[in-house]
């Protein structure tokens, strides 16, 4: 494809290759982005599911959140509040809440009932790039561009501590992704410097950290019995860790020819049994003005055997989620597109394309 990145109609890809930029996100000299442009389309950024498997709830490049019919595909209700790209949108473990960042500084925190915002999150220098509630649904987790993990009581929209890796006016301090742990006791942060870190949540102390990509540690996925911590990274390739030693259990990589391709990952995701891990990356040439493949790779959890190379996206594929029988991946791309993909076969199955929604009024741009 020979299409230039920045003439996407999602600004949502110009953060995402900032992970490769040579300018460094620092809480001394991070830039806060444009205002969203006008007549945005709506790219897929991100995905979660209800637990009735019937509802797919979707984070949009036009800074709306959409509920989606996973079998018709039509857009039931939206949320609309946040002023810029929104990069997550995410239930709480009961589905009375629902968890959102954005590229607009901020997070925020809905009512699913009513479709109310009840809190926001802000004091952020550049884009909110991470949410997670934690499994008790008492503390949400918020990570931004500028370096800085705030954890927040859910109830009043609180905030309980703020947390910092690394300042330094060199390094990319972003906090690119988070996870709690089993429980609600530790938070695990993907770093720009390419390190995970863990932290109390309890005393805000960084319990430990280590080394887990060149580049950026990007995306943190725990599988469903939290026995392994995925990461992808900015050197093109998925990771599995032992919390409990941090051991690398398992390396798989993203590359593939040409070899001189810029591997960039956009998304990463387990299956709900744990038997599978799929995580998506799209290749650039060395000037990152051309994309060489958008792909999403399957692999077997537990050999690391590659199963399935997804293609037919055009651009790049920011989100994806297994159907809660697993029979399903659904890959959501910038392209406004949500595809599912049969995981015997590895054949598309059908094709979601969300409507412009003209009509919908949004807050003036932050």
């Amino acid at each position: 494809m020979h299409s230039t990145i920045f003439h996407l109609s999602c600004a949502v890809l110009i953060s995402l290759l900032a992970l490769n930029s040579s300018n460094a996100q620092t809480l001394s000299d991070c830039v806060a982005p444009p205002p969203m442009r006008p007549n945005v389309k709506p790219g897929v950024v991100g995905l979660d599911l209800s637990n009735d498997g019937k509802t797919l709830l979707v984070a949009g490049g036009d800074g709306v959140i959409r509920f989606v019919d996973m079998t018709s595909g039509r857009v039931l209700r939206a949320l609309v509040g946040h002023a810029n790209a929104v990069y997550l949108a995410i239930f709480n473990h009961d589905e009375k809440l629902i968890a959102s960042s954005s590229r607009d500084l901020t997070a925020r925190v809905w009512d699913w009932g009513s479709g109310h915002e009840l809190w926001k999150a802000s004091g952020f220098r550049c884009s909110v790039k991470a949410v997670a509630f934690s499994p008790d649904s008492r503390l949400l987790a918020v990570a931004g561009n500028d370096g800085m993990l705030k954890l927040y009581e859910v109830k009043s929209g609180k905030e309980l501590q703020s947390l910092l890796h690394i300042n330094s006016a060199t390094v990319d301090m972003s906090v690119y992704s988070v996870a709690f742990g089993r429980d609600a006791s530790k938070v695990y942060a993907g770093n720009g410097d390419g390190t995970i870190s863990e932290w109390d949540t309890a005393s805000g102390t960084e319990t430990r950290t280590w080394k887990a990509h060149q580049g950026n540690a990007f995306k943190l996925v725990f599988s469903p019995d939290h026995a392994l911590l995925a990461s992808t990274g900015g050197d093109g390739y998925v990771k599995l860790w032992d919390v409990t030693t941090a051991r690398e259990v398992r390396s798989l990589s993203m590359t593939r020819t040409p070899e001189e391709a810029v591997i960039v990952p956009t998304a990463l995701a387990f299956s709900n049994d744990g038997k599978l891990l799929a995580a998506s990356s799209v290749g650039l040439d060395q000037k990152q003005t051309t994309y060489l493949f958008v792909q999403t790779l399957v692999w077997s959890t537990k050999g690391g055997e590659k199963l399935f190379t997804l293609e037919g996206h055009k651009v790049d594929v920011p989100a994806l989620i297994f159907s809660k029988d697993d029979r399903f991946l659904l890959t959501g791309g910038v392209d406004t597109t949500i595809k599912f993909w049969d995981m015997k076969t590895g054949r598309l199955s059908k094709t979601f394309t969300l409507p412009t929604n003209e009509g919908v009024a949004r807050p003036g741009a932050h």
